[in-house]
């Protein structure tokens, strides 16, 4: 008679970091995509996020400022790496300027052997946003440059962002004298 032995692995997987791709967790850029990274390989099917809007739903992983009222909406589901154990979040839109971000990581997600993380994992201070990603150009007279009398000059305010949001102020004017 021959006698079969299988083992089942049904060790319950765990969080192992959450980080920006920043190395300093306090000044992170708008423009910083987050990484989550587990104890083992996950399953793919369970990593998910929200990509429609910015309601907090079923997603297995959840990035907020305003503890979880509302989730940052992310340009897809998250890319997976590190032979299926580190997942890369890319928010759709820049992250607020100076605001604190939490990391929620649910029950829903499961490792490559079925088995389900033992417990929902939450950043206890997650990471703040700088206020240093801001250009400045100046389309008149370089410094030294001269402004001619009696002619008006226009100027605004136009501010871009790397993922090609932009606004502007209106247009003010000044007559040299």
């Amino acid at each position: 008679a021959t006698t079969l032995n299988y083992a089942v692995e049904t060790l319950a997987p765990t969080v192992y970091s959450v980080s920006t791709t920043a190395d300093n967790q306090s000044l992170i850029s708008i423009t910083d995509n987050i990484t989550v990274t587990f104890s083992e390989a996950m399953g793919t099917s369970y990593i998910t996020t929200t990509t429609s809007d910015t309601t907090c739903r079923a997603e297995t992983i959840k990035v907020s400022s305003d503890n979880f009222s509302t989730c940052v909406r992310m340009s897809s589901e998250p890319v997976s790496s590190n032979s299926n154990k580190t997942f890369t979040l890319d928010p759709y839109d820049n992250l607020t300027r100076l605001a604190t971000y939490l990391t929620r990581v649910t029950t829903g997600i499961k490792d490559t052997a079925g088995n389900a993380i033992g417990s929902q994992y939450e950043t206890s201070s997650g990471f703040t946003t700088d206020n240093s990603s801001i250009n400045v150009s100046n389309s008149g007279p370089t410094s030294g440059g001269t402004y001619s009398n009696g002619t008006t000059y226009y100027w605004k305010v136009v501010a871009s962002d790397p993922k090609g949001g932009s606004a502007q102020s209106e247009t003010w004017s000044f007559i040299v004298q």
